[in-house]
């Protein structure tokens, strides 16, 4: 039972390799696994503990449910209305050349699994899929700007959970260590007091690849902070996880970030208000899930060398296009150090058709800027010789709390 399940966890992952245009990505040469009975996902191993999956009762969220304490079945005219909804998506397509990531040969001890590019450029599909200001910054800004520039690299990715058993931050962890992650300790601790919100960040294990791969931001809502109604819902539709064995959350879990979905049934309107009026937060992550929240690209890895992109040159430009900033704390946000600015266009608005068969646009994905500064003890370094580990690295609470923003402020709520 536990080797059929998990081997399902690593055809999955194949098969969004393999069958989502990634088949021309250039061969990583990597270490190869060693053979173990150990859970994995692409050869590498899991290290779930000693748990094994056993036969059992524990109910997995249906697709037709609410997301609810007992999992009501959608009425025909709200799957009808869902259905249509599926089908009305765009269907995600290549990646803008821009934002594609490549590593191209490394040495035989590298630490990146071969699966590590694919599994990120999906998430990133379905991301761009429906965020159409990705490709208004593109069309209008940065190919103008930059012209001569192949690759945009990408500072971080972001991620929101709930922090129940079973999920939060340790599922994220669970799946991005056996892709070539650490998790980075962090002091002061990233914690978010107003928004009930701690976070934690992943940077590649391999220092080689620290400028290509991006670094990977997960926050969870303290939902044993919210209301008893809001905990009511949250837990209606993650119950299922407290119950469930690690390998089959992790399977969930994968699945879900590979399809940009969510490891529970679809909320009804009226779930998603109860939350939205007390946590905008927890509204987005009730009907989005492990779909990526954003990207946010590296203004310090475009010309001039050794300094980046200007962000304050950045953010007049994408003013003059039309495109509208988070202005929380600012249009650009600067660390008590000076070195790390970031700025953010508000999130885009999407149709939503919930459960209920009600349908409402709902904010979504947007588009984060990043410009990392040189450390003090790098200011003499020439401008050639300046690499990813010369500059500020690391968030911070002050830019980060102003940054959640972007989805409340496009979702015309507060919280």
């Amino acid at each position: 039972m536990q080797s059929e399940t998990l081997q399902g966890t690593k055809r999955l992952a194949l098969i969004s390799a393999h069958q989502h245009g990634f088949q021309g990505f250039p061969a990583l040469t990597c270490r190869q696994a060693p053979t173990r009975s150990a859970p994995s996902i692409c050869g590498t191993p899991l290290h779930l503990g000693a748990t094994r999956l056993q036969p059992s009762s524990t109910r997995i969220p249906a697709l037709n449910a609410s997301a609810s304490d007992g999992a009501r079945p959608l009425t025909t005219s709200a799957a009808a209305a869902v259905q249509a909804e599926v089908r009305a998506k765009p269907t995600p397509a290549a990646l803008p050349r821009e934002l594609v990531m490549q590593l191209g040969q490394l040495p035989p001890q590298c630490q990146v699994p071969a699966c590590t590019l694919p599994a990120l450029h999906q998430m990133l599909e379905h991301y761009a899929a429906r965020t159409p200001r990705l490709l208004s910054v593109l069309e209008l800004v940065m190919r103008p700007g930059w012209p001569q520039v192949a690759q945009l690299g990408h500072d971080h990715f972001a991620f929101r959970t709930f922090g129940v058993p079973g999920l939060g931050i340790a599922s994220l962890e669970r799946v991005l260590l056996p892709l070539g992650y650490t998790r980075v300790p962090q002091q002061p601790p990233l914690t978010f007091p107003g928004k009930k919100l701690v976070a934690a960040w992943f940077r590649a294990t391999d220092p080689r690849v620290s400028a290509v791969l991006p670094r990977v931001f997960v926050s969870e809502i303290q939902v044993e902070r919210l209301s008893e109604s809001a905990q009511e819902v949250i837990r209606g539709c993650t119950g299922w996880a407290v119950e469930a064995e690690p390998e089959q959350t992790t399977v969930q879990v994968v699945a879900a970030l590979l399809t940009g979905t969510a490891p529970w049934p679809r909320p009804t309107l009226e779930q998603y208000d109860t939350l939205l009026r007390e946590s905008e937060y927890a509204a987005w992550v009730l009907a989005h899930g492990y779909s990526l929240n954003h990207t946010a690209l590296a203004l310090h890895r475009l010309p001039p060398a050794g300094q980046g992109a200007d962000i304050a040159a950045l953010v007049e430009r994408l003013g003059a296009e039309g495109l509208e900033l988070n202005p929380e704390g600012g249009l650009v946000k600067v660390s008590p150090d000076g070195l790390l600015l970031q700025c953010a266009v508000l999130a885009d608005r999407v149709p939503f058709t919930f459960a209920c068969g009600a349908q409402r646009d709902i904010a979504a994905a947007y588009v984060e800027f990043v410009q990392r500064l040189r450390l003090p003890e790098y200011a003499g370094l020439p401008a050639e010789e300046v690499r990813e580990e010369h500059l500020r690295d690391g968030f911070e609470v002050g830019n980060a709390d102003r940054i959640f923003e972007s989805t409340t402020l496009a979702a015309g709520a507060r919280g």
